[in-house]
């Protein structure tokens, strides 16, 4: 008699979209950030360290500052909001503090600090976005105070948010004071140049000895596409026409800076944005200085998402819109070009099958839902409600691309997408009667047949929650064994859908 064990013919693999519900933020980076378990994943820098009924406390010895780390693995280049509640009990004004270190928190360079909190007063929220910096080694978050503080957090949050900052280093992080602007990136040298365009402490200094000279920035944009230009502080000499700007073919805009800080939203109508910065109004003799300067797309995108700049015909721009509030992506079809944006960190394996999952909310129009299957764009019908699409991954490129192609005008409103690898599993095995079931690891089954002196053996390799008890699933493949057995029944086939991911089958 044979006894046969048959195993689903397939299965879904774990979901390979990070953000697939459109949510604006991140998943949580600080562990025990609320301190509701003590300090547990928190390491003290020194004894100053203490939890005070659902606060972390530190007390800062004279002369030395103080304070926790943990290392949350944030991404150079890319956007975090951060959050933090803390009161100052006494002593000198506090900080938060981002640094990029070895294991153990030193070999220090703080990235940012945040606002002074006044001593003895209220506990007050900080909220800010920010680009990490530095080089090297990980990089962690540690609230900080100088010496002879007595402070409290009662929560400290960190998640990336969909933010798309263009310029490099606007902020001039880490930029060691003195260095020419010139010498990073997307700046360079007017003709003629500023006698001096230099950082120190985060602002860009730039005076003149001579009329028009001055200084560029030049960051790429995607025609057709709302940017906002902004510089949050303008010190020094002002003037209607410290600024121009060039963003389109029929020549330069000038900002107006005299309110002290500078603001331009505008289309598109070039590849990238050239902003010119002078001296006060171009004349010799003048110093005006610049700190936070940034540029961004008005329609925030998720985190994950972004807009596909290497085709600005599917670049979305306005046509793809996140709403943060409802959780949901609108795109909208405003011409007979297909309107994509890519998704950005997750990838596909080439030639594996793959489950779209499509949660629509609302249609109008006649439209189609398109899928990048590595060689072209599936064109995928689409209805109110769950909808599910299945193809195979084609082509040499592994990134993943999604949009709209339809009647100018008309659009669909996505609640989720889900996209899953779907795994085949092996053919049909039979089984001859066995004589044990073990689980040698956390994560096998082995089955022994007792007619060839164990040279028989099925392996059955596993992922799953229930990975973590070798005997609860030994019994399940064992029980299901034996009762196909005892029915002596060669018709019968054994049917094994397990509460795991079978991920191997192998025959020996």
């Amino acid at each position: 008699m044979a006894n046969f064990l048959k195993l689903n013919k397939s299965y879904l693999g774990p979901e390979v979209l990070s953000n697939g519900s459109f949510n604006g933020y991140g998943p949580e980076k600080v562990t025990n950030g609320d301190f509701a378990t003590n300090i547990d994943g928190w390491t003290a820098k020194d004894s100053s360290i203490a939890y005070d009924n659902g606060k972390l406390k530190v007390t800062s010895p004279v002369n030395q500052s103080a304070g926790a780390f943990q290392n949350i693995g944030l991404v150079v280049g890319g956007q975090y909001e951060v959050t933090i509640t803390m009161q100052i009990l006494s002593g000198p004004s506090g900080n938060i503090g981002f640094i990029t270190s070895t294991a153990g928190g030193t070999s220090q360079s703080y990235v940012y600090k945040g606002a002074a909190l006044v001593s003895g007063g209220p506990a007050v929220t900080e909220t800010f976005t920010f680009t990490p910096g530095g080089t090297g080694g990980e990089v962690s978050i540690q609230p900080q105070v100088y010496a002879q503080s007595v402070y409290t957090i009662d929560n400290i949050s960190v998640k990336q948010t969909g933010i798309q900052e263009l310029v490099t280093n606007g902020f001039f992080t880490d930029v060691a004071a003195g260095t020419n602007v010139t010498t990073l990136s997307q700046w360079s040298a007017g003709n003629p140049a500023l006698a001096t365009s230099t950082i120190t402490e985060n602002v860009l200094t730039c005076t003149s000895n001579a009329n028009s000279q001055h200084v560029t920035l030049s960051v790429p944009t995607v025609v057709g596409t709302e940017y906002k230009f902004n510089i949050a502080k303008v010190t020094g000499d002002l003037a209607a026409n410290t600024l121009a700007a060039t963003f389109k073919s029929s020549g330069e805009v000038d900002i107006d800076v005299t309110s002290g800080s500078a603001n331009l939203t505008f289309v598109a109508e070039l590849t990238s944005l050239i902003v010119t910065f002078y001296a006060g109004d171009h004349s010799s003799g003048e110093t005006t200085g610049f700190s936070n300067i940034s540029l961004q797309p008005t329609n925030q995108f998720a985190y994950g998402y972004e807009r596909d700049a290497t085709n600005a015909s599917n670049a979305g721009g306005v046509n793809s819109v996140f709403n943060f509030s409802d959780k949901t992506l609108k795109f909208t079809a405003q011409s007979t070009n297909d309107t994509v944006i890519k998704v950005s960190g997750d990838v596909t394996t080439a030639n594996e099958e793959y489950l779209i999952k499509i949660d629509v909310e609302s249609i109008s129009g006649e439209c189609d839902l398109i899928w990048f299957n590595g060689n072209a764009f599936d064109s995928i019908p689409i209805t109110v409600g769950e909808n599910e699409y299945r193809y195979k991954k084609t082509g040499s490129s592994l990134n993943i691309f999604f949009g709209i192609k339809g009647e100018v005008g008309s659009s669909f409103t996505l609640n989720s997408v889900s996209l899953q690898e779907v795994v085949n599993q092996p053919k049909l095995i039979g089984v001859d009667n066995v004589s044990m079931v073990s689980a040698p690891t956390v994560n096998t089954v082995k089955i022994n047949n007792g007619l060839t002196d164990g040279a028989d053996t099925l392996t059955i390799t596993y992922v799953g929650a229930s990975a973590s008890s070798k005997v609860q699933m030994r019994n399940f493949f064992q029980d299901s064994i034996i009762s196909l057995a005892n029915g002596n029944n060669t018709d019968e086939v054994l049917e094994i859908t397990p509460p795991v991911l079978i991920t191997d089958i192998v025959a020996s």
